[in-house]
């Protein structure tokens, strides 16, 4: 899933992409376009398709802005943020500026059972993470003539929290007695200082009458991360007294530097019957990671300094016509060259990847009324892996435990096709058809000789689905209600020798969103929300049902100037329960 505001990707994740969605306010947004299959325009990356957010447009000799602030408060989580939001505008130049902070901890907890021939393990571990991060966001633009603007935007972030802390405690039972034969113990404090800044020129330019436009983008990210990690564990008696010789230390300093540098070129050229899209771009990233190990096995682990590149260059084309007012065609192709070099020093290797792919993307859209509209899209994504994946650096839960990745992991391919109706614009059918090959995923090892688990990624899996959902929106003066519901078949087939040869089944999700208007002038909102998702199978694992169910209350007051919010979420506490099998022993885990 990419976020993208004004056609402009964010290139955040995680708690700092969060942090910069919150800095918006819901008054500030125009619309929510939701790009499930993006056309040639767009980076090939990706199958989860694009979320982009359109503002509005900010007035001209304006100064105003909006506070905000929110405080999450549970039993396994307690943060709060707060932000601002500043728009200044005055003749041919607007300004902006965002600002926000959050703070506090959250928990979650991992429990898993895995069953071995001569026992069997059951394990817990708690974590409790710590969030202090700060961000901050700037941006001016200038009108040097009707047509054409300028302008610059700068995004930072910064994350330093005290180390987050995690307690694992394994019970071994032995299988014949039933009986509990040893505890396995460990506890880790973990910390990191990140520093992110993004830094983004761009101008658009647009003549003639048809509406002719060019836009250019220039980006530069600088991602720096300094983390480290004390991590302590034992094998200890049922009574837990520690067992001589079996501990298992070590810490680690770990330092990486990220550079991504990428500039796009796009024109959009409209001529009487028909509409072409055309452009060009470059990125290119450069990532260091080194690893320094201070152990009591020196035979597990070593250091190192893993370096990473990637080049990409993309030409892409999109024709959209028109034929008469019933029927519409968008054909598109892009074309990207992608190199990736590997170098790991403790392992004395380079490992370089230089490969050159299409992306054809076709749309149909066929309107015989005002009420009817069929469409069909079809398309090729691409998903690379990223520098982590292919990182050599093992990293251990504890002695038994550990995670890595292949410096020769290659990307995989998705092959996409739709067919959707909509009536009214509002009542949804489509059916869906994807196929994936040289799928990556994490190779699940449970050694039944030495108990090593093990999480190796490697491209080893196949996958089929196919399904059809449905949507549709009820409204009276009262209430809204959204519900959406589908139903799938997926086949996942396995050449890893450890995990099971095939996988298949079908699948059932749902989801229903309730508004009330408890109010003539709707400025007392309340709402309440559930989602189901069956039993089904993702990659070698396979997931048992879950669920979730939130409710809320907002009231506007001030002339809309001032919004209060309750919020209570996972109402019913939801687990996400998983199972795999692998080198015929059985994994079960369920994580809060």
């Amino acid at each position: 899933m990419k976020i993208y505001i004004n056609d402009r990707e964010t290139k955040l994740s995680g708690d700092e992409l969060i942090d910069y969605l919150r800095s918006y306010d819901a008054s500030q947004i125009q619309k929510v376009e939701v790009i499930t299959t993006p056309p040639s325009k767009y980076d090939a990356a990706g199958n989860a398709g694009i979320i982009n957010i359109r503002l509005k447009s900010r007035p001209k000799d304006y100064l105003g802005g909006t506070v905000s602030a929110s405080y999450n408060a549970g039993e396994k989580e307690n943060y709060g943020y707060g932000g601002v939001n500043l728009n200044i505008s005055k003749g041919r130049v607007s300004s902006f500026i965002n600002a926000g902070t959050t703070q506090g901890n959250y928990e979650n907890r991992e429990a898993n059972r895995r069953y071995f021939a001569q026992n069997t393990w059951d394990g817990r571990t708690d974590y409790k993470k710590y969030m202090q991060s700060y961000y901050g966001q700037a941006g001016v633009d200038f009108a040097l003539e009707r047509n054409w603007t300028l302008g610059l935007q700068a995004v930072y972030n910064h994350n330093n929290p005290k180390d987050s802390k995690a307690v694992s405690i394994t019970e071994v039972y032995d299988v014949a007695t039933a009986r509990l034969d040893s505890l396995l113990f460990s506890d880790s404090e973990e910390g990191t200082k990140a520093d992110r800044v993004n830094l983004n020129f761009h101008t658009d330019k647009s003549w003639g009458d048809k509406g002719k436009k060019m836009t250019w983008d220039v980006d530069y990210l600088y991602d720096k991360r300094d983390s480290h990690m004390g991590f302590l564990s034992d094998t200890q008696t049922p009574d837990g007294v520690a067992i001589p010789g079996t501990n298992f230390d070590y810490s680690y300093l770990q330092d990486r530097k990220v550079d991504v540098f990428s500039s796009a070129l796009d024109f959009t050229l409209p001529f009487e019957k028909y509409k072409v899209t055309a452009g060009a771009k470059v990125s290119f990233t450069n990532t260091r990671n080194r690893i320094n190990y201070d152990t009591s096995d020196p035979t597990l682990v070593q250091d190192d300094y893993f370096h990473y590149k990637e080049q990409i260059y993309a030409l892409y084309a999109d024709y959209n016509r028109a034929f008469g007012k019933q029927f519409s065609m968008q054909l598109g192709l892009r074309m990207e060259h992608t190199r990736t070099t590997g170098i790991s020093e403790s392992e004395n290797t380079t490992d370089k990847h230089d490969y050159t792919r299409l992306f054809p993307t076709l749309y149909f859209l066929y309107s015989p009324n005002e009420q009817n509209a069929l469409n069909l899209s079809l398309s090729n994504r691409i998903s690379r892996p990223s520098q982590n994946m292919v990182n050599p650096f093992p990293f251990y839960q504890n002695k038994y435990t550990y995670a890595r990745g292949k410096e020769d992991l290659k990307p995989s391919y998705t092959y996409n096709a739709e067919l959707g109706y909509t009536f009214k614009n509002n009542l949804n059918f489509s059916a869906f058809y994807s196929y994936s090959d040289g799928v990556f995923f994490q190779v699940v090892g449970l050694d039944p000789e030495t108990n090593v688990s093990s999480f190796l990624w490697d491209n080893f899996m196949e996958t089929h689905s196919f399904g059809l959902n449905n949507s549709y929106t009820f409204r009276t003066k009262w209430m809204q209600a959204y519900v959406q519901h589908g139903v799938n078949y997926s086949r996942t087939t396995s050449s890893a020798a450890s995990t099971s040869a095939e996988e298949k089944g079908w699948a059932y999700n749902s989801s229903l969103r309730n508004t009330f208007f408890l109010n003539p002038k709707k400025t007392f909102i309340g709402t309440l929300s559930g989602w189901f998702t069956s039993r089904q199978y993702s990659g070698v694992y396979l997931i048992k049902p879950t669920y979730g169910v939130s409710a809320g209350l907002l009231y506007r007051m001030l002339d809309n100037k001032l919004s209060l919010s309750l919020n209570v979420n996972n109402i019913l506490i939801s687990h996400s329960k998983l199972e795999t099998v692998s080198n015929g022993v059985r994994m079960t885990t369920d994580n809060q």
